[in-house]
């Protein structure tokens, strides 16, 4: 073999090699990428379960006009969830409360503006602050806290209100609520990074996660990661029997009838079934994927799809369940 065959020899094998090396490369990017990918969604939608339970017990021990609030995102937000806290009142731990109570998991409030003043009807001698009576009070008193509370007022912008503070007896709400009854509220919503004011609890670092504030975390640990949406659609019925939904796409504004987002009055009582659908994306981008529309965040009921830079290029995962609620 002469030293050009032998030189043309090793540059025919380089290129190969560096083909196979480029295969394997590729292939082993994928890989990694595509496993990445189906380990986050599967950790996100086991811990999206919690979710469906809270929906679907929401109600019990307070009257149905106060399980469950929904706040519309708009066309370009994420719709935001409050629930009464379903764990509050354990029907082995509590059972005397439940045979005692009207509203076993709730207090009456007289309001003056947003300071509240707390009392048990049911039980004078209990400590307001400690509605189940485990010698734990169920509202936080922190500067830190994220927690809510939610009422059984029919207005849906006096429905709910984040806790400021709290002496004594009383509750300083961030605005004003309606109604007789409250309840500690368990609050779901997607921390987009920018939405700080109603999803991202002081000293909270994470973000693109979907939160679950109660009485216990106030939000600061997020329950899954890689959560983009949270949509909620639900079918409440009418004094004549029929059905509406409420939050579908095209929906605007608010009121009772066809293609409203909110039902104004909020009447939980009055939902018979809810559509919920979160939004999960990959946790890294793609760059070949940057211009094609199929990797930007899909269009979900009444939100627009994503188009921006930080929304696309990503794989995304629209994961929908639909729940009836068992106590309204």
């Amino acid at each position: 073999m002469t030293l050009v065959e032998l030189m043309v020899s090793l540059a025919v094998t380089a290129l190969v090699m560096a083909s196979v090396v480029g295969i394997f490369a590729s292939q082993h990017r994928n890989y990694v990428r595509d496993r990445s990918e189906k380990e986050a969604f599967l950790d996100t939608l086991d811990v999206v379960r919690v979710l469906e339970r809270d929906l679907r017990e929401a109600g019990w021990s307070v009257p149905a006009n106060m399980a469950l609030f929904i706040k519309d995102g708009d066309d370009n937000g994420s719709d935001r969830v409050y629930i009464n806290d379903v764990d509050l009142i354990d029907p082995m731990l509590h059972a005397s409360r439940l045979v005692e109570s009207s509203c076993p998991g709730c207090l009456a409030f007289n309001d003056n503006g947003t300071l509240l003043s707390l009392s048990d009807p049911w039980d004078t001698l209990r400590d307001p602050m400690d509605i189940n009576g485990d010698g734990k009070k169920d509202f936080d008193n922190s500067s830190s806290s994220h927690q809510f509370v939610i009422t059984d007022a029919r207005d849906p912008e006096k429905k709910v209100a984040l806790i400021t503070a709290v002496s004594g007896t009383k509750l300083t709400v961030e605005n004003a609520v309606e109604g007789t009854l409250l309840a500690p509220a368990i609050y779901y919503c997607v921390d987009n990074g920018t939405d700080n004011s109603s999803c991202h609890p002081d000293n909270a670092s994470e973000t693109r996660v979907l939160r679950r504030s109660d009485r216990n975390t106030q939000g600061l640990v997020p329950v899954a990661d890689n959560v983009v949406d949270l949509q909620v659609a639900y079918l409440a019925v009418n004094d004549n029997g029929t059905t509406l939904w409420y939050g579908e796409s095209g929906c605007s504004d608010s009121g009772t009838g066809a293609n409203k987002c909110t039902r104004d009055p909020f009447e939980p009582e009055r939902i018979r079934l809810i559509r919920l659908t979160v939004v999960l994306r990959s946790p890294t981008k793609d760059k070949d994927r940057l211009n094609d529309p199929r990797y930007c965040r899909p269009a979900v009921e009444n939100r627009q799809a994503g188009t921006g830079p930080d929304e696309c290029g990503y794989q995304y995962k629209v994961h929908t369940i639909h729940i009836h609620p068992r106590n309204t």
